[in-house]
């Protein structure tokens, strides 16, 4: 009888087990639900200590982030055709080591995505600046190895903004 009940325990236990949070010793998080993943990338670039970068490698975006000591990789997955293009459909968090210890170029976007509930769409121009729209409706530029002089988050909209005019 116990067998039967065994397998049920240890599936009971394992539903009842918080997510992984960054700060644990968890190599890497993978999120696969669409929504799921642009909620825990807001969450996890407005709780970063530091941004570093942002680059695009295929049909993903990376961000180099530092987070209470330790040096992270987040990759978010993008909708590659169709109405929806640039949708995140995916995140995968990685622990890269030890905090790289600067504040990073792109640190100001942390305090921009504070109150935000989503990351909806990540969209790449023809310069390899990344647009990133939330779920409120907000777009930011955030311009691969530029720095963040006077006040970044402002030029960021109005960059966004400027792009989405043009393009």
């Amino acid at each position: 009888m116990l067998t039967a009940i065994l397998p049920l325990i240890t599936v009971s236990l394992g539903l009842s087990m918080p997510a992984p949070e960054l700060d644990e010793a968890v190599p890497q998080v993978t999120v696969t639900q669409p929504r799921s993943a642009q909620v825990r990338l807001a969450v996890t670039l407005a709780e970063a200590d530091a941004i570093h970068a942002v680059g695009i490698r295929g049909q993903t975006i990376v961000f180099a982030i530092d987070r209470e000591g330790e040096a992270f990789e987040v990759v978010a997955t993008l909708r590659a055709k169709g109405p929806n293009k640039g949708e995140v459909i995916a995140l995968s968090i990685t622990d890269v080591g030890p905090a790289i210890g600067d504040m990073g170029s792109l640190s100001w976007l942390g305090g921009e995505l504070a109150d935000v509930t989503a990351v909806t769409v990540l969209a790449v121009d023809g310069d390899g600046a990344v647009t990133i729209t939330t779920s409120d409706g907000r777009a930011y530029m955030a311009i691969p190895g530029r720095g963040s002089g006077g006040n970044a988050g402002v030029e960021a909209r109005w960059a966004a903004a400027w792009d989405r005019d043009e393009g």
